[in-house]
């Protein structure tokens, strides 16, 4: 046995014991992989690694009750804070697992991991691994409530880049004025 599979077994344990003790994850990850949940897995991508770099997102977990807050409480000296810098993060566990074990798109091998004893889908363990870090740090909760905000943000870039796309298959020609003389024999 490689030490590569070794790691992908240790991992696998980790993330199958994470979605055993919080079973209403597997059904939320279920509907997300089969595009049922309001999120889609492009928004949810679109969320860590665009929308949280260009505005910064930070928000505060109390792991006492675990709520989200946007603004630090007065409170917070009285309760335990997790603080998620959320694109500082998601690069810190990107760097930590690579995009082979840390993505929320399908790639690369495949496996069926059950989400009970009827149901199955076939995953990853980058998909099942970044949707264990969604969850523990509430990036489903945040999007889910922000989810107007951040596909307005989608679309708004989707249109730019569609623009200039156009905008670049137009050849750009420059007007020189120039004085010529023509003569007809």
């Amino acid at each position: 046995m490689t030490d590569n599979n070794t790691s992908k077994e240790l991992l696998l344990l980790s993330i199958n014991s994470f979605y055993n003790l919080n079973e209403k994850y597997k059904l939320i990850l279920k509907d997300i992989i089969e595009g049922k949940h309001e999120l889609s897995l492009r928004m949810i991508d679109w969320l860590v690694t665009r929308y949280a770099k260009n505005n910064n997102i930070i928000f505060w977990i109390n792991e006492a009750d675990n709520n989200v807050y946007y603004n630090l409480p007065e409170n917070y000296s009285t309760d335990k804070f997790k603080k998620i810098t959320l694109y500082l993060d998601y690069r810190a566990q990107l760097k930590s697992f690579k995009k082979f074990n840390f993505d929320a798109f399908r790639r690369h091998e495949r496996i069926t991991f059950n989400i009970d004893k009827n149901e199955e889908i076939e995953t990853t363990i980058g998909q099942l691994n970044f949707f264990k870090w969604a969850f523990n740090n509430k990036i489903i909760t945040y999007a889910i409530e922000n989810q107007k905000k951040i596909y307005e943000n989608m679309s708004k870039f989707s249109y730019k880049k569609q623009t200039s796309i156009k905008n670049s298959l137009i050849p750009k020609q420059d007007i020189i004025n120039t004085r010529c003389f023509i003569t007809f024999d």
